[in-house]
């Protein structure tokens, strides 16, 4: 059976890439463009079934719905899947409104978690007949199976869907074990044309790798933890080894991004992989995402001989009350952290942190001790964004009230709400203030000055924040 995935177009003025925050998705520079790893997910698992798979990926190729609807093949495929983010949700819809208008018929599903967490909102505003809730591989393939068979494709597990004038949602499927994950097939790179996918950092084209899935540390606001779930799930060292050589000598990609939200949460696995890394001599670079509490040095040098290039840490807050309530204290203390940041300097890796601005209770005052947070850690990068409550978090469930936010406001950079203790306006002002700070000082400009193309692609970044307030006033 013919089966069509489709990464939507990017919004007029925005880039969103709408894999990251677990699904929810985020804005990006302009230097910035992923792989749509879900649907590269779920287009091997249909091709292993013997479904004939295309993937048009908008986003990379900067296609407008137009265009994209210029490519989609004719007569449509039966079965029609897009993935969605929670600021884009709308323009997607759109989308799959314009796709049922030529053929009604056709199935057409929806992946992404803002979808799988608020599955009345996209069903009620739409045409679409399914929202996939949680993991997208197992229940798509089913729906695929169940079509081809003359069955009821809406009918599987994990399905929100649409009957009559109504709702269904079915029973939901749970969450893939390690020993499920690595039976998974690798991801279908070869349905699209990998050179498109890079990272500022890197130079060349990137793949990205999802080597585990879940995070213990349960923080507060986390997409990726309502996403995923708090139970760790890890693929075997040796699954992920055997991917990455794959994506080496089959795609001919040497760099690669983990989008592990916890990559480093198991020590032993770490050190095994990077003895296969070290032993293949692959010439492979690569980064991760892990919490500073999670390293140690021995860890740290063993990555860094095998080729980790950089990892990105989530910081969060500088303020001690604000770090242990919404952060499940995710760092130890401010001089910990600096050690492990000295001692990824120390082994040739890149640090980055990610820091949050806009809690409930946060006043300028304690905003203020996470900027001087940043500067004593002082990563090679840093990016600070906006307190953002994506649905089903706790955070979402605390603040919500009685109505719904905006979504299309869940950018990232964007407040919507939940500060209580300063305006929206304020909290804008405390981000733009928190960057001016970290790379305006005389120290950071020297170093920047020899990173020109980062430079000049961070410059834009913060002409865009400063834009978008005035747009918003």
């Amino acid at each position: 059976m013919d089966v069509l995935l489709v990464n939507p177009p990017p919004p007029p003025s925005q880039r969103v890439s709408r894999g990251l925050m677990g699904g929810f998705g985020m804005v990006v520079g302009e230097g910035l463009c992923y792989p749509p790893l879900d649907l590269l997910h779920v287009a091997a698992v249909l091709e292993a079934d013997g479904h004939r798979v295309t993937v048009i990926d908008a986003e990379s190729r900067q296609l407008t719905a137009e265009a994209l609807l210029a490519e989609v093949p004719e007569p449509l495929p039966p079965l029609v899947g897009l993935t969605t983010s929670s600021a884009t949700l709308e323009l997607d819809l759109d989308l799959v409104g314009q796709l049922k208008q030529r053929a009604p018929d056709t199935v057409v599903f929806i992946t992404g978690s803002q979808g799988s967490k608020v599955p009345d909102l996209a069903l009620k505003n739409s045409v679409v007949d399914a929202v996939v809730r949680g993991e997208p591989e197992l229940t798509v393939g089913a729906m695929a199976r169940a079509m081809a068979a003359g069955d009821d494709p809406l009918g599987v597990d994990g399905l929100s869907v649409r009957r009559g004038d109504g709702f269904e949602h079915n029973a939901d499927r749970p969450l893939l074990d390690g020993e499920a994950l690595d039976a998974l097939p690798f991801p279908s790179r070869h349905l699209l044309p990998n050179d498109l996918y890079r990272i500022p950092t890197m130079e060349g084209p990137m793949q990205t790798v999802q080597s585990s899935r879940g995070c213990p540390i349960h923080c507060t606001y986390c997409g990726y933890v309502v996403a995923q779930g708090i139970p760790w799930r890890g693929r075997s060292a040796k699954n992920v080894f055997d991917e990455l050589v794959d994506i080496v000598r089959n795609h001919g990609v040497t760099n690669v991004v983990f989008r592990d939200p916890l990559f480093a949460c198991r020590k032993d696995r770490v050190k095994e992989l990077c003895e296969m890394l070290l032993e293949a001599d692959l010439g492979l670079k690569w980064q991760c995402e892990t919490a500073i509490k999670t390293l140690d040095e021995e860890t740290i040098e063993i990555m860094g001989r095998a080729g980790c290039v950089s990892v990105s840490f989530g910081i969060e807050s500088g303020n001690a009350e604000l770090q242990k309530k919404y952060s499940r204290g995710k760092i130890k203390d401010h001089d910990h952290a600096k050690v492990v940041m000295d001692a990824c300097r120390r082994h040739g890796i890149a640090t980055r942190g990610f820091f949050m601005i806009g809690f409930p209770e946060e006043t300028p005052a304690m905003a203020k001790e996470t900027m001087d947070l940043a500067v004593y850690l002082d990563p090679d990068t840093v990016q600070f964004t906006a307190v953002t409550p994506y649905p089903d978090t706790k955070l979402y469930k605390e603040t919500r009230g009685s109505e719904e936010f905006d979504f299309s406001k869940f950018t990232g950079t964007t407040p919507v709400g939940v500060a209580q203790a300063m305006t929206g306006d304020q909290v804008s002002d405390e981000i733009r203030r928190a960057y001016r700070r970290f790379y305006l000082r005389p120290s950071r400009i020297v170093k920047e000055l020899k990173r020109p193309q980062l430079l000049l692609q961070r410059f834009r970044r913060y002409v865009g924040l400063v834009q978008q307030a005035a747009s918003e006033v």
